[in-house]
């Protein structure tokens, strides 16, 4: 067993000798540390469970090939803020994407052929949704039109987490495979924003 009082560096060399006892060792050291560092800079706590478990995932994954360090402290914090950086800048885009589809749509005169794709759209994907298996088509419904957590939607149909997000990744897979290509980010947002 190793104690709190193991160094980083020794940790990380039993480490790359397959030790899952040194992993989780420092996986108690610093989880928690990153996680309110993550939660301050992100604020939204399941994401930040999701960006830990990644880099902890990566560190095992990757501990072969990892250099000598006598602190993985640096290393920990760096990887942390680059998944939690790419977070953001995708929650920024997506953002500025929804803001600009939400003033195309809310022009006082959309022509014929705006309003017939709007429709089409709302038509297609309305009935997509409806052909999801039942459980999937409830998580999705909850988490899309409710804008439920992962965390609330487990609480509320007594699922774990990870199956949350499972059913709500295999629903769009699903909808990616049924829509049309250029159609997919702007159905996503109809459905975020218009139906229901």
């Amino acid at each position: 067993m190793h104690t709190g009082l193991s160094s980083d560096a020794e940790l990380l060399r039993l480490i790359k000798q397959d030790d899952k006892t040194a992993f989780d060792t420092l996986l108690k050291r610093y989880w928690k540390k990153l996680f309110l560092y993550l939660v301050k800079a992100i604020k939204d706590e399941d994401e930040a469970l999701d960006i830990l478990q990644e880099v902890f995932l990566s560190i095992w994954a990757r501990r072969h090939h990892l250099p000598e360090m006598e602190s993985l402290s640096p290393y920990l914090y760096a990887a942390a803020r680059f998944k939690g950086l790419a977070f953001i800048n995708r929650k920024v885009n997506r953002n500025k994407f929804f803001d600009s589809f939400v003033s195309f749509v809310a022009k006082e005169d959309p022509s014929m052929e705006e309003k017939h794709f709007a429709n089409e759209l709302a038509f297609i994907l309305n009935r997509e949704i409806d052909s999801l298996p039942p459980r999937m088509k409830e998580v999705f419904i909850l988490s899309r039109y409710q804008d439920l957590s992962y965390r609330e939607i487990s609480e509320r149909l007594n699922i774990s987490d990870k199956t949350v997000k499972k059913q709500i990744h295999k629903a769009l897979t699903y909808l990616r495979l049924k829509l049309p290509d250029e159609h997919f980010l702007i159905s996503l947002f109809l459905l975020a924003a218009f139906l229901l």
